[in-house]
């Protein structure tokens, strides 16, 4: 009895190794390391999520390369490529060599494949996939940036002695954006390729290419939706403290309202801009903000008080021209910073 077990143990440990093994070993007669060559199409963006860290999207990624072994005469076969889809496809993919390559940063949703081979040995494997890849954003330029969202194209079981992606002119011409690559908050610019390697855990190195989908963010609609409700917040205690005859009380109850809203404002914006860093310029406005408000009340308490400024001024003409070129001084200041930060951030470069 134990001995049966045993062998059964020992039959389902070597069936469960053969899923990692190759069912198709490497073209022994193909020199090393054998050329992969990748294309990556664009088909759609469906969905950029800067807060989470991900996109979503459909592409076709297409790997190139050539075995002797699957050569054959197009005039015996009648046929100048063999086509291979779907089922077809799964099937012929299981008898043949395959580089095995993965999307490191890809959650699969659906994925759909073709072969063909050609006369020579070619093979043109084609993967239709859509799902959800996870990328790094920089947003130290929020909202002037451009971001380059990854595709990462990862050889974990053939090292660099064995496969090296590459790409000629053939795979420059058929990787591309699609027309279909349109996002509301967002311009689609280019695509462009990283070549590298990853080191393994048996200290070999893997071959890896990186597909970047160059997109440039349409800073319009962040910049209302950040700047308008915090000049809102300025400006009725500002009309108050400048041009209208209150006394001190209701000018500090003013300012006191504007504290407690810009307060708000900025759980507002960090719930809604959560990824932005440290010295973004939601934060910038937020310090900005906090400083106007203590010079007004500065003022308010100092200046703009007359019982204050009667006892300090023994010239009566003094105040009313400092108050005068203040009414329109500080306003100016106040725009002229926030002004200033949003040039300096538009022109701001990423390492």
């Amino acid at each position: 009895m134990m001995r049966r077990l045993s062998i059964l143990f020992l039959l389902l440990w070597l069936s469960s190794g053969s899923l990692y093994a190759d069912e198709v070993r490497i073209p022994e007669n193909a020199s090393r390391p054998i050329k992969i060559g990748v294309a990556v199409a664009v088909n759609s963006i469906s969905k950029v999520n800067d807060q989470a860290g991900n996109f979503e999207g459909s592409l076709d990624l297409q790997l190139r390369w050539k075995d002797t072994g699957l050569a054959f005469d197009f005039r015996e076969m009648g046929t100048n490529r063999m086509e291979f889809t779907r089922d077809a496809a799964t099937k012929k993919l299981a008898s043949i060599w395959a580089p095995a390559l993965t999307l490191a940063n890809a959650t699969i949703q659906s994925m759909e494949q073709g072969i063909f081979i050609y006369p020579d040995g070619t093979v043109v494997l084609i993967q239709r996939v859509k799902g959800i890849f996870d990328t790094k954003y920089r947003l130290g330029a929020f909202p002037f940036d451009t971001q380059e969202l990854a595709v990462r194209i990862v050889s974990e079981r053939y090292d660099t002695n064995q496969i090296m992606l590459t790409q000629d002119q053939d795979d420059i011409n058929d990787s591309k954006l699609g027309k279909n690559v349109r996002l509301s908050a967002w311009q689609p610019k280019r695509l462009k390729f990283i070549t590298s390697r990853t080191r393994g855990w048996n200290g070999q190195y893997f071959p890896e290419i990186q597909a970047q989908i160059v997109l440039t963010r349409l800073p319009f609609a962040h910049l209302l939706s950040i700047l308008m409700p915090f000049f809102l917040v300025m400006l009725i205690p500002t009309i108050a403290t400048l041009y209208a005859k209150l006394d001190l009380e209701k000018r500090l109850g003013f300012w006191s309202s504007s504290i407690l809203a810009l307060i708000a404002l900025s759980f507002t914006y960090a719930a809604r801009y959560a990824m932005l860093p440290s010295d973004s310029i939601v934060m910038q406005l937020i310090i900005i903000g906090s400083g106007y408000q203590i010079v007004m009340i500065i003022l308010s308490v100092t200046l703009f008080n007359t019982q204050n400024t009667d006892r300090g001024f023994s010239n009566p003409f003094i105040v009313p021209e400092i108050i005068t070129y203040l009414r329109w001084a500080i306003p100016l200041v106040l725009i002229g910073l926030v002004l200033t930060r949003v040039i300096l951030t538009s022109l701001h470069l990423e390492d």
